[in-house]
This record gives structure tokens, sequence and C-alpha cells, in this order.
């Protein structure tokens, strides 16, 4: 699986507590690892937009069906038909210290294009952004 990492020049910084966000962006990167094929894609990437931090993990694994979107959220609730091992308690975890945090998350689809493509991407928006003195 190809990994990769999105940023601008210029740092951007979030004000919170740094070991939940790393657990946080753990919890993203291994599910969608976990759910990508062998050659896949996996981006990680970090953007202001206005006055949001959106963090955002994409894949081009088997998606998440519209339907199981809000329930991918619920503790151990896994999508019928996966493989993949785990106990359905990742994304519950990112939900939970995203709240904590004051931001939302958001179950995409990629676009390539500005056409959908294979895939999900899960974006967890921060409303504030924080100075360097403040991180």
């Amino acid at each position: 699986i190809d990994l990769g990492f999105e940023a601008p020049d210029s740092p951007i910084f979030i004000k919170g507590q740094a070991l939940l966000l790393a657990e946080l962006l753990n919890n993203l990167i291994d599910n969608s690892l976990r759910y990508t094929q062998a050659k896949g894609q996996v981006t990680v990437s970090v953007s202001q937009i206005s006055h949001q931090v959106v963090i955002a993990v994409e894949d081009t694994g088997q998606g998440i069906p519209t339907i199981d979107r809000e329930r991918v959220f619920d503790r151990f609730y896994r999508v019928l038909g996966t493989k993949a091992d785990g106990s359905g308690l990742g994304l519950a975890i990112v939900r939970q210290i995203a709240t904590q945090h004051g931001a939302s998350i958001h179950i995409l689809d990629p676009l390539q294009n500005g056409l959908s493509k294979a895939g999900t991407r899960i974006e967890v928006r921060f409303e504030q952004l924080a100075s360097e003195r403040d991180a």
C-alpha cells in the first residue's frame, strides 16, 4: 500500500491534547490500511479551509456504503461482508476524541477530477485555528 502525506508549506496549528489527537490519527490510518487492498493508496492530508483545520485520511479501499456511514461510529459495529480484522471500536474512538476537541467528522466519497472514485475519505474538521504560541 502506498502511504502518502500532503500538507501546505506553512505549519497549521490546532489546540488539543497531543496524545488523544495522535490516537485519533492512528485509528483513522489503521482503518484505511486494513480496508485497502494490496497496491492501493492511503493519503493523509492536512489543510486549512477558511477558519477550519481539516485532517483527512483517504483510501482506495472498498469504501463504506452510505447506509452504514453513521453506524460505523457505533461501538463494535462492523460493516457486513468485511474481512479485515478488528473489534469495531476505532471510529467510535475517533468520534469521541473529535467531539472532545470541538471537531466534526465526516465520511465522504473520494474525488478525482470532480468525480467520485472507489474508497473512503474521512475528514475531521476543527473549528478553531491555534497560533504557534497556543499549540
